[in-house]
């Protein structure tokens, strides 16, 4: 198993910060928060700039991950490892990819995420995007499982911790993802 945290900027066009639920009914995956998390109540500036100018904060990505490949040579193989993605910001920086991992010479997953400071006080506005390629090699670019639109406002100085299970529908099903995160505004 290879990791690697990556900073290879993917930009896509702004989103207006919003309420978005993610259930396991909608995107037909476990995507349950283990603490209540709102999105932001207001859009961020047209240009991406931060609202809160020269406001500094470290956005924190970490937590344990586990990969099961259960087919090929590798079937049955675990992957299991620790993210640990930082990224100092004061504006809007993303969506980019801040982690990914691999496993049984076929399986990528990939944690794109962005941290806009949203106001005075250092709130932290994190976005994220957690994908899962299985195919042939670990390039692939068979798109197997997806999360997409994850939002949490976290105030300065405190965390919010999420589970995605990312689930490969084909094949059996019996390859996955289980990213336990944990996103912290630190200063």
């Amino acid at each position: 198993m290879r990791s690697m945290n990556a900073s290879r900027k993917t930009h896509r066009p702004n989103r207006p910060a919003r309420v978005l639920a993610v259930t396991a009914a909608a995107l037909g995956l476990l995507a349950v928060p283990t603490v209540t998390a709102s999105a932001a109540s207001a859009s961020p500036a047209a240009d991406g700039a931060a609202l809160a100018a020269g406001t500094l904060r470290k956005a924190v990505i970490s937590g344990p991950f586990v990969i099961r490949d259960d087919e090929g040579l590798a079937a049955g193989k675990y992957c299991r490892g620790d993210i640990n993605a930082v990224r100092w910001t004061d504006g809007m920086y993303g969506p980019q990819e801040w982690w990914r991992a691999y496993c049984g010479g076929e399986i990528r997953v990939e944690l794109h995420a962005f941290a806009q400071v949203v106001d005075d006080k250092g709130t932290l506005l994190f976005g994220a995007d957690a994908l899962f390629y299985e195919g042939t090699n670990e390039t692939n670019t068979d798109l197997d499982a997806e999360v997409r639109d994850l939002r949490f406002q976290v105030a300065a100085g405190e965390s919010v911790s999420h589970t995605i299970y990312l689930k490969n529908k084909e094949n059996g099903g019996k390859d996955y993802a289980t990213l336990e995160l944990t996103f912290t505004n630190a200063s």
